[in-house]
């Protein structure tokens, strides 16, 4: 047998988005209607496993980063629809949120991004009003504007136009994404990347549900693999230390952690919430907390293992 051997830019694909229920769906898109597809064995993964993050449930979306002389971009996924499966002029957006996450082949181990290091998703449109045009209604002046993802979560606009619905209700679009340094210079580390998106349309307000996008920096494709078998072949949490750590702090902190509910699942994280309305989550080998006494916005705590280790489990 042959070793897989990919030029760059080869791990290409789209994001099907269609509205089911009056709600925006997306899902894998199929190649026999036109679209492109990462095929699961180039992954590493069993023929016909889809690259779905195993705790979670979340589909991940699989890409590669090209060098160019003055930035490390791709366009892909890129987004569509066929005829027929969207309302036509309707105008469909991103919502990006969570925290980009990291992995390099030294610790073989989905981690936050390090510091300094983000993706900027460039090309969304937003849409500004417009007081100059002489009109009793103007129409709105439409500008380009970018997201950030950095290992401190979301930054700039955190929800731009994809693009809009064509006549027939089919969508194909691309926006940019750009790994760099936090000064804008393309000198961000070798490893695999990961952001996170929901969509909505105008028409349709309420948000698909969650969806992750991998990106490959720089990785031999072995390597690239191990990073797709961590989330993919393997939980990338173990839920059995995180609930010995829950159960450490609710009897060392019982009134920060007073009077706990099961733990669950959401958005990414193993959590658990508390009476007091604190909630705290593992997720990429951090520890996350929010509500209660931590306040309304998310905050990063620690590590994981580091926290584990201090509770001497």
């Amino acid at each position: 047998m042959n070793p897989l051997i990919l030029i760059a830019g080869e791990l290409h694909q789209h994001i099907e988005v269609k509205v089911v229920e009056e709600r925006v769906q997306t899902n894998f898109c199929n190649p026999e209607k036109g679209c492109s597809l990462v095929k699961p064995e180039t992954l590493g993964l069993p023929a016909g496993q889809m690259p779905i993050d195993q705790l979670t449930g979340t589909p991940i979306y699989v890409s590669e980063f090209i060098i160019f002389p003055d930035r490390t971009a791709i366009d892909s996924p890129g987004f569509e629809s066929i005829a027929g499966d969207m309302t036509a002029g309707d105008r469909v957006r991103y919502r990006a949120s969570g925290h980009l996450s990291y992995w390099s082949s030294d610790k073989h181990q989905w981690s936050l991004a390090p510091e300094g290091v983000q993706i900027r998703l460039a090309g969304g449109l937003d849409l500004q009003p417009n007081q100059d045009c002489g009109q009793v209604f103007c129409i709105p002046i439409t500008v380009e504007g970018f997201t950030i993802f950095s290992r401190h979560g979301v930054s700039s606009a955190s929800s731009l136009i994809v693009g809009e619905v064509r006549s027939d209700g089919s969508l194909h679009t691309h926006l940019d994404w750009i790994v760099e340094s936090n000064l804008g210079t393309p000198n961000a580390p070798i490893g695999a990347y990961m952001v996170e998106l929901q969509l909505i349309t105008d028409s349709y307000p309420e948000p698909s549900d969650s969806l992750w996008i991998m990106f490959n920096n720089g990785l031999p494709l072995q390597d690239f693999q191990q990073a797709v078998a961590g989330r993919v072949l393997q939980s990338n949490t173990d839920t059995t230390l995180a609930d010995k750590l829950f159960g450490w702090a609710e009897s060392n902190y019982p009134t920060l952690f007073p009077h706990a509910e099961t733990s669950f699942i959401a958005l990414g994280y193993y959590a658990r919430c508390y009476q007091n309305g604190a909630c705290v989550g593992v997720k990429d080998n951090h520890i996350f907390a929010v509500g209660g006494e931590f306040g309304a916005n998310i905050l990063t705590l620690g590590e994981f293992n580091a926290f584990a280790a201090q509770a001497g489990l």
